[in-house]
């Protein structure tokens, strides 16, 4: 039970226990290792506790893209790009193809995504744009920090 430590004081509402970041298991934990990243939960809150975690799940797969963009074979068969869906569900393993032009837009904004459709949560993000396959989504101005600091193109 050697999880994520928690923050003191954060309601984390139906985050999940402890057991499901277990590097031993099949959770976020894992999956971070076997990408080669390292996953901090959000301990710096400054909006709405559940729209920060999932701001911090859609980062955690941003990275994962990073980190496949730079692979070889990402680059070698076509145009067209296959990224993970950033959408806060951590059990997420969907994809996505664009264009890498398509992403780059999306990437120049801390704040948006790109989903699968349907992966949207419009509570806590906007869906800007439609597309076949994939869509665009926005976070609040509220967790412009969260999104900001995560971000592996922003130099702190």
């Amino acid at each position: 039970m050697g999880g994520v430590p928690r923050c003191a004081g954060v309601d984390w509402g139906d985050q999940p226990a402890d057991d499901d970041y277990d590097t031993a298991g099949g959770g976020i934990a894992s999956a971070v290792q076997r990408a080669g990243l390292r996953y901090t939960p959000p301990c710096t809150m400054t909006g709405d506790p559940r729209a920060e975690r999932l701001a911090a799940n859609e980062a955690l797969f941003r990275t994962a893209n990073e980190r496949m963009a730079g692979w070889e074979e990402q680059h070698a068969l076509s145009h067209i790009e296959v990224y993970f869906c950033e959408c806060a569900d951590t059990e997420c393993r969907e994809k996505v193809s664009l264009r890498k032009a398509d992403y780059e837009r999306v990437r120049a904004n801390s704040r948006q995504f790109v989903v699968v459709p349907g992966h949207e949560i419009e509570d806590v993000e906007a869906v800007i744009e439609r597309h076949d396959g994939w869509a665009i989504v926005e976070k609040p101005p509220a967790v412009s920090d969260t999104v900001e600091r995560l971000d592996p193109r922003r130099t702190s």
